[in-house]
């Protein structure tokens, strides 16, 4: 139903994802398309984005309990605990939900955490590091570690500005629905400085 991908490193993130939406589970060769612009990254506040692959509905719904809280004050740690606590009482379709929810730490610090419901909503946290990226993705139809190493990684010693990054992401996302067709190029994009 989607792809998201993300790239923190240790001054911005970024995530990019594309906007197809469709109906599952998917039977037959072309899925039933539901919608082509739904966005699946959110900026939180000024700190904070979250993104999804996966079982939309499901997604919107855990995403959406952050809107109990005054978003502009939540920090990173505490969006990803609200996530975690209303993840298990959403259904979820057997396609899944994978969720990234990337930015500035409580300390100032970019991080990436991943979590979804293939890990029972675990989160796992990777901080960014000087002269590195930290680069992930989640599509729910294709195995997503083989086109971040083919066509994201070995672009990022090139990357000299967020423009640079947004077209390696626009380009991943390209290739993944010349194959995928759960996902499309209708490109969503959020950053945090």
């Amino acid at each position: 139903m989607s792809a998201i991908l993300a790239v923190c490193g240790e001054a911005f993130c970024a995530m990019v994802s594309d906007g197809r939406m469709v109906e599952e589970p998917i039977t037959g060769q072309q899925p039933k398309v539901v919608s082509e612009d739904v966005p699946k990254v959110r900026k939180v506040n000024r700190n904070v984005l979250v993104g999804f692959a996966g079982d939309t509905l499901a997604a919107v719904q855990i995403i959406n309990a952050l809107d109990e809280y005054n978003t502009q004050y939540l920090t990173l740690e505490k969006i990803v605990k609200i996530l975690c606590q209303k993840a298990p009482s959403v259904r979820v379709q057997p396609v899944g939900v994978r969720l990234l929810v990337g930015g500035r730490n409580r300390k100032g610090q970019f991080v990436l955490t991943t979590l979804g419901s293939a890990e029972q909503y675990v989160p796992q946290t990777q901080p960014a590091r000087a002269g590195a990226y930290l680069i992930e993705g989640a599509c729910s139809h294709t195995e997503i570690g083989p086109w971040l190493e083919q066509e994201v990684k070995p672009q990022a010693a090139q990357w000299k500005s967020l423009d640079d990054v947004a077209h390696t992401l626009d380009a991943c996302i390209a290739k993944l629905a010349e194959q995928d067709k759960s996902v499309n190029t209708t490109y969503f994009r959020e950053l945090v400085m």
